[in-house]
């Protein structure tokens, strides 16, 4: 018992132990003496732990108190010394957290659905699905999945032609809203007014027990057999709705979807705001199935017991039964992974990303600071060894230094709060959540409880040695001892650690900057400067016929040529570097067939398109009015479809015949255009196969006007969304911005991520430069009486600087070792996560190391300049 009693008394603090621990220890002896056994024993430590419960928090209120203090009145004798320290580690400890809170949101904290770590994405894999029979024969007799779902997004014009929007859409297979919620049909828990539409079809269940995202404010989702019914969001709901219970039973129309582009839409249901799958979907439609149609995506739920090893196993041996007629193209490799991770897309690896590069910001902070800690110990050398010499224990001493560090990373913790809140409000605008539940912010249980923790452990890291090396403090030390050589040995180590981090950080930084500006910099097939943009929609207008839509573009382009300082001005239905879904297929070259799973990209164009964005035609001609207005029999294609077949100049004249079966002459070939530059390191190849027929038929997909102007074009916006409402103000006009505009917006995250690794590269090597300083500053306190008689003896205050410099360099050249070792060791993760970042740069590696030693031998020289100073006569005197 007494073994257990002295075990609880080291709970108290050191100051409190050394004047009352002998006493209490000797009154508990006489307490457990008089003591009976039983119940008497029980009542002592129920008395004792009571007064555990009450004294102690007071105790270390008391204590952490006098000591912060004390800290406090420290830190105001040097403000520069602790201003560094707070900013540093504030900095990273709250760019920690800010990415920590993009990393919870997007893989740690849980989708809003029904046991979300079982959804699967199939990817680049097309089920069977020409009817509805066909694909749920596929889905129900699947061996890993226990349900699977269709759908198919995209912006669609909805309303009546007098008052059209423009929204996102979803088609669905019926199953959709009930593989998310993880069981059978999904209802409203209660409806408060019963309707035909509302009312719970033959065997549908409530959902009481479901996750509320998947489950409809009022009315159903749909339900197998389902046709012309539609489901509408929360959003929608409100804004032509007003919110209504009324709104189911009417009817919404949504011009575009196929086979019945325009055929009314019952609303079944509304959803709750919190659901947004896919992503700002604002009506979700039952499904139409139509042979061909390529533009499904699949997702699925794992049976239970299945894991993901045996179930990609499977998924491998479904499509390897499926191919060669489920792929569309050749380069698209199906696969699946969970729908978390799809989700969170690029930002996934991004994120990861930064998340290793402040982590290895927030270790050089600590092993700065803890230099600074030593340099600060051997100042205040005198002060420890006289408390000590009064009787201060080493504990007690211990205990000081550890509640300074601690005191420090809680005030840094302060400015690392509102460093968070900064890096998280700006992720929310650089590189937003596929979804609202994946909202990024610091107001989580998680990444509080992350951010408490990272300032604890940033004060043991930087205060543990400081606070063990006061212990063996002493006023008298012999020179050249065992402890100062001990102490020496620890500075150069953390350094060497220092600088090691640091060649990493700046290795991982420089190869990514790299990847990502060449990404930011190559020739994308056309020039943005002086180019707006005007995008348009023609589905349920007046326009919508096939005769009015050529002569809706027609005069929309007259009018825009004869505006004031407009050079040239053209069409497009899929706009370069924004458009993610073509037309295309397989196609013939002089009538020898496309090979199998490979086509063509089909991008219908008007007349000067190239001469107005600024692309290359490189052999050939462009389409001219006449040929656009006849429905000529003609195309452009690119570089490499031409490489496919023969040389690129040779390429004109040939006849290719797409899947429509129609034949066409090649007028031209064209320099490559980047049609999907915001897929940035994925899988998609930036340079298909690409033909240009003439528009015949413009106005669907996402058609846009470009104009090229003299001038600032921002200047010209207003006059040209003035002029595309002038001809119908009927006919939906969006996207009237500069082409600029839309490419910053296209690269705004990796012009993000490429600024954030400049920084903390940058504020990585201001800490080494700093902390070498504080290690220089150090050695030259500790060894000032070995300067003085070296000096004395004839040495120049220049050769002891040099004679630190090697030194340094020394331990700066093998930390710079070991930080190139463990950069090449961890080059094939940096590739796996950034395209284009090279694992092995031997120039790369040079850099780093020629810029750490300059940082060093500048730190180093600075740091010894007191030894130019020094007065030889007042060191032995005082010595």
């Amino acid at each position: 018992m007494l073994k257990l009693y002295r075990i609880l008394l080291r709970l108290y603090p050191a100051a409190f132990r050394e004047e009352y621990a002998k006493a209490m220890e000797q009154e508990f002896r006489d307490e457990l003496a008089e003591t009976q056994m039983g119940f008497a024993v029980v009542w002592l430590w129920l008395r004792l732990l009571f007064d555990l419960a009450v004294s102690l928090p007071l105790q270390l209120v008391i204590e952490i108190g006098r000591d912060s203090g004390h800290a406090l009145r420290l830190w105001a004798k040097r403000p520069w010394h602790t201003g560094f320290a707070v900013v540093a580690l504030g900095v990273a400890i709250g760019a920690n957290t800010g990415v920590f809170s993009v990393v919870n949101a997007l893989l740690l904290r849980n989708l809003p659905f029904r046991d979300p770590a079982r959804l699967a994405a199939l990817i680049h894999f097309l089920p069977p699905h020409d009817s509805a029979a066909q694909f749920d024969s596929w889905r129900r007799h699947s061996n890993y999945l226990q349900d699977a779902a269709l759908f198919e997004d995209g912006d669609l014009n909805i309303g009546d032609p007098q008052h059209m929007l423009r929204a996102h859409i979803a088609m669905t297979s019926y199953n959709f809203f009930s593989l998310l919620a993880g069981k059978g049909p999904v209802a409203a828990l209660n409806v408060r007014k019963q309707s035909p539409v509302s009312a719970p079809q033959p065997g549908l269940r409530f959902a009481g027990d479901y996750l509320g995202g998947s489950r409809p404010v009022i009315g159903r989702t749909f339900a197998s057999g389902d046709h012309a019914v539609a489901v509408i969001s929360y959003a929608l709901w409100q804004d032509l709705y007003a919110g209504s219970d009324q709104v189911l039973g009417k009817t919404i129309r949504v011009y575009g979807l196929q086979p019945h582009p325009d055929e009314p839409l019952l609303i079944i249901g509304v959803m709750p705001a919190d659901f947004d799958y896919p992503a700002s979907t604002v009506l979700w439609k039952a499904p139409e199935y139509t042979p061909g149609n390529n533009g499904w995506a699949a997702i699925g739920r794992l049976k239970p017991g299945i894991g993901w090893t045996q179930a990609r196993a499977a998924f491998a041996a479904d499509v390897h039964h499926l191919e060669p007629h489920r792929r569309f193209r050749a380069d698209w490799v199906p696969m699946m992974m969970p729908l978390q991770d799809e989700l969170a897309g690029h930002v996934k690896n991004a994120s990861l990303l930064l998340m290793g590069v402040v982590i290895l910001t927030l270790l050089i902070a600590c092993a700065n600071l803890a230099n600074l800690m030593l340099a600060r110990m051997a100042d205040r050398q005198h002060e420890l060894s006289v408390r000590s010499a009064v009787g201060a224990s080493r504990a007690r001493l211990i205990q000081q230094v550890l509640t300074e560090c601690l005191l420090l990373a809680v005030v840094s913790s302060g400015l690392g709060l509102v460093v968070a809140v900064w890096a998280t409000s700006l992720a929310s605008k650089v590189q937003p959540a596929a979804l609202p539940s994946q909202i990024y912010t610091i107001l989580d249980a998680r990444v509080l409880a992350f951010m408490v923790g990272l300032a604890v452990l940033s004060a043991v890291l930087f205060g543990l040695l400081p606070a063990l090396s006061v212990g063996r403090t002493h006023l008298f030390a012999a020179r050249g001892s065992t402890e100062l050589r001990r102490s020496r040995m620890v500075r150069d180590v953390l350094v060497a650690a220092q600088v090691t981090l640091t060649i990493v950080l700046l290795t991982a930084s420089a190869s990514v900057v790299r990847a990502l500006s060449h990404e930011l910099h190559i020739d994308r097939g056309f020039r943005a400067d002086g180019v707006v943009t005007a995008s348009v929609a023609l589905d349920g207008t007046v326009r919508d016929k096939p005769g009015l839509r050529l002569q809706y573009f027609e005069e929309v382009l007259d009018r825009l040529r004869r505006l004031p300082r407009v050079r040239s001005a053209s069409s497009t239905e899929f706009l370069p570097l924004l458009s993610g879904k073509f037309l295309g297929g397989p196609y013939a070259f002089d009538g020898h067939p496309s090979a199998q799973g490979t086509g063509t990209n089909i991008i219908p164009i008007m007349s000067d398109y190239f001469a107005t964005t600024g692309g290359h035609v490189l052999y050939g001609r462009e389409f001219t009015d006449a040929e656009v207005r006849s429905k000529a029999n003609v195309v452009l294609v690119n570089e490499t479809f031409a490489r496919l077949w023969l040389r690129p100049a040779d390429a004109v004249g040939h006849m290719v015949t797409g899947s429509d079966g129609v034949a066409r002459r090649i007028v031209g070939v064209v320099r490559n255009l980047d049609f999907m530059g915001q897929y940035i390191s994925d899988v998609f190849d930036v340079d298909p196969p690409e033909t240009f027929v003439p528009a015949d038929n413009p106005g669907g997909f996402d058609s846009t006007f470009v104009v090229k102007v003299q001038g600032r074009p921002e200047d010209h916006v207003a006059a040209i969304r003035a002029a595309l409402q002038s001809v119908d103000r009927g006919v939906p006009v969006y996207g009237v911005e500069t082409m600029q505009q839309r490419m910053d917006q296209a690269f705004v995250r990796p012009k993000f991520y490429r600024t954030a690794l400049v920084f903390f590269a940058s504020f990585g090597l201001l800490l080494a430069l700093i902390g070498i300083y504080a290690a220089v500053s150090y050695a030259v306190t500790q060894r000032t009486h070995e300067m003085g008689v070296r000096l004395a003896l004839g040495t120049t205050p220049t050769r002891l600087r040099t004679r630190f410099v090697r030194h340094g360099l020394a331990t700066v050249f093998i930390g710079t070792l070991g930080g190139i070792a463990c950069a090449a060791s961890t080059g094939k993760l940096l590739g796996s996560l950034i395209e284009g970042a090279k694992t092995l740069d031997v120039t790369i590696y040079v850099f780093a190391t020629i810029s750490i030693c300059l940082v060093a031998a500048v730190s180093i020289w600075v740091g010894t300049r007191r030894i130019a100073n020094m007065d030889v006569v007042e060191i032995l005197r005082a010595e």
